[in-house]
């Protein structure tokens, strides 16, 4: 009996095993997709797994009536050993040549290994008359060909609702040396709140099949793209300028003509790529179960609320945390709506956050810290707060509510004035008796006055005085109120104290070894001051966008042009492989200044 549970056992034990994953992948690519009669193409079969290295054969794919067989170069075999783990890879190469014109999809190559059949990928190819001019021909007398270097945006939806993020990677492919990347021009992102993730200062390359061509890629820019409102939006393109090093084309036939093209022998040529233009579709929220207290985010939050006491003296400060939490436009989650008993004092919240670019979504928090103060003894209570948003995974609206607080309340040693009289106090009974002066009787002694006080200026002075100081403090109210109420307002006043404090970063970072972050802090340094004094948002402010804004408000041309080349150049140094000597650094960070001053002088 007990070896019949024991092998019952075994066998759900193994029943609940993993099924094995597949120990083999094959991957086809072709040196070009589009060539001419009579040319060479290059074929390359990869495998790679646990197995690779035990599968000593492959076939070559049929060629058709389009592509002769050749023969094989051999194989490459290449093995790394990554966190513990051997990774394998072997590469085998075939040689055909194009025989007719038209267009063939080379089929699959088919292996059997252990009673499985692994499959590669199909690859179409354009095989072109001989002298046809193609845009995708090997021509040794050609230097620039689109299939050698592009540009793509790759996105991680096409269709959300607001607030949703879109994450947008722009990747470069390349089949060339390229020896430097300069961005020309920003996409453009109207619409969308934009939190760029940081890649690093130097780029990570990996190879990547793209429509059967083995190309060395790397990822430029990369971005999660919150749309503001529903509706047709467009992401603009990035364009680059890269300096691609290409070898001297030599006519002659001296027999040394082949050692002068060796790489060494090679000059760089600026080519300038640029990515598509990509149509997002945001979908407006359901309007049915839209709860009333709905905050327009969209993603997965958390919400913990926390009171760091329950029991208290009058006058006695307490701290209510509120903690918003999860994946999504942490930026812009609203203050909660509280309600809070009129017995206490309360004050703005103190509101700090923490947001998570990396990986391929935003996450992060946003707590607000309230401080209150009970005044009066008693138990109070504070309600539930709602917070809703919507969930991208479920497609609904969800909201969350903190728990509900009591707090009690005991009277402290120190009494709260209310501003509310109550009797006499003791200093008040002390001067009952003494508030009255007899007048004494005596023959007063008069003498003529030189000089009259009321006359003189010290006079008037305390006269217009008091009217002065309350037409100041009248004037700083109303001031701390526009503040208070103008957003516009509030940024241009504080623009030039915020600009003194990254220019002073901004010269804290002054050195050829920190050359990246010296541009960096004077790039936020001067479109921060601009869309601080024009009122709008820095978040994924580019250059063109700021002239445009500049230019509209009537300033001279030559300013802004000056203020465009200081931003551009920025950003030229910023994603540049050259370096700028300290001078150019010095003599940058000067006109810097003077051209934050001419701009707060036109504005």
């Amino acid at each position: 009996m007990v070896f019949k549970y024991a092998k019952m056992i075994c066998l759900l034990l193994l029943l609940t095993l993993p099924v094995q994953a597949q120990t083999v992948q094959i991957t086809a690519s072709v040196d070009q997709t589009t060539l001419a009669v009579n040319q060479q193409l290059v074929l390359s079969v990869e495998l790679t797994g646990e197995d690779a290295n035990r599968i000593t054969s492959v076939p070559p794919p049929d060629g058709g009536d389009y592509l002769r067989f050749y023969g094989s170069r051999g194989t490459s075999q290449n093995i790394q050993f990554i966190n513990g783990k051997t990774s394998i890879s072997i590469t085998h190469t075939f040689v055909y040549m194009a025989v007719k014109a038209g267009s063939y999809t080379i089929s699959p190559v088919t292996i059997k290994y252990k009673d499985k059949t692994y499959q590669s990928n199909s690859i179409p190819i354009s095989i072109v008359k001989t002298g046809t001019s193609s845009p995708g021909s090997r021509s040794e007398n050609r230097e620039d060909d689109s299939e050698d270097l592009f540009l793509r945006m790759l996105t991680s939806k096409q269709r959300v609702y607001p607030n949703e993020p879109v994450i947008v990677t722009f990747r470069i492919y390349a089949k060339v040396s390229v020896t430097g990347i300069n961005p020309v021009q920003m996409p453009e992102t109207t619409g969308f709140w934009a939190e760029e993730f940081d890649l690093g200062t130097r780029l990570q390359t990996q190879n990547e099949v793209y429509k059967g061509v083995r190309y060395a890629v790397a990822d430029i820019k990369k971005y999660a793209l919150f749309p503001t409102s529903p509706g047709k939006k467009t992401i603009g393109p990035l364009t680059l300028d890269c300096q691609v090093r290409v070898r001297n084309r030599r006519q002659s036939k001296d027999v040394f003509d082949s050692f002068f093209n060796d790489s060494f022998f090679s000059r760089t040529v600026t080519r300038k790529i640029s990515s598509k233009p990509v149509a997002i579709e945001v979908l407006p929220f359901p309007a049915t179960n839209k709860p009333s207290e709905f905050s327009g985010l969209a993603g997965r939050f958390d919400l913990n609320a926390t009171l760091d006491k329950n029991n208290v003296k009058t006058n006695e400060g307490i701290t209510l945390r509120v903690r918003i939490s999860g994946q999504g436009n942490i930026s812009i989650i609203p203050k909660p709506d509280l309600f809070i008993p009129a017995d206490f004092e309360q004050y703005e919240p103190t509101v700090t956050q923490n947001i998570n670019r990396s990986g391929n979504g935003i996450s992060g928090h946003k707590t607000f810290e309230y401080v209150l103060i009970p005044r009066f003894p008693g138990q109070q209570r504070i309600r539930p707060f709602a917070f809703s948003y919507f969930d991208t995974g479920k497609k609904d609206y969800v909201t969350l509510r903190s728990p509900e607080f009591t707090i009690n309340v005991e009277k402290g040693d120190e009494e709260y004035n209310s501003g509310i009289g109550s009797g006499f106090s003791k200093e008040e009974i002390e001067l009952i008796g003494q508030d009255i002066r007899f007048i004494k009787l005596h023959s007063p002694r008069f003498s003529p006055l030189e000089s009259r006080f009321y006359q003189s200026f010290y006079f008037v002075a305390l006269l217009v005085f008091p009217a002065l100081l309350f037409l100041l403090a009248l004037a700083y109210q109303r001031h701390m109120e526009k503040l208070n109420k103008n957003r516009a307002y509030a940024r241009r006043r504080g623009a030039n104290r915020l600009a003194r404090k990254r220019l002073s970063q901004t010269k804290a970072c002054l050195g050829e070894s920190t050359q990246k972050e010296f541009y960096s802090e004077m790039s936020r340094a001067l479109l921060g001051f601009a869309a601080d004094k024009l009122n709008i948002s820095s978040a994924g402010i580019i250059s063109t966008e700021l002239e445009k804004s500049l230019k509209a408000r009537g300033l001279d041309a030559e300013l802004v042009d000056m203020y465009i080349a200081l931003v551009q150049k920025c950003d030229l140094y910023r994603f540049a492989t050259t370096s700028s000597s300290r001078e150019e650094m010095e003599q940058a960070f000067k006109k810097a200044k003077e051209a934050i001053i001419k701009l707060e002088k036109a504005l």
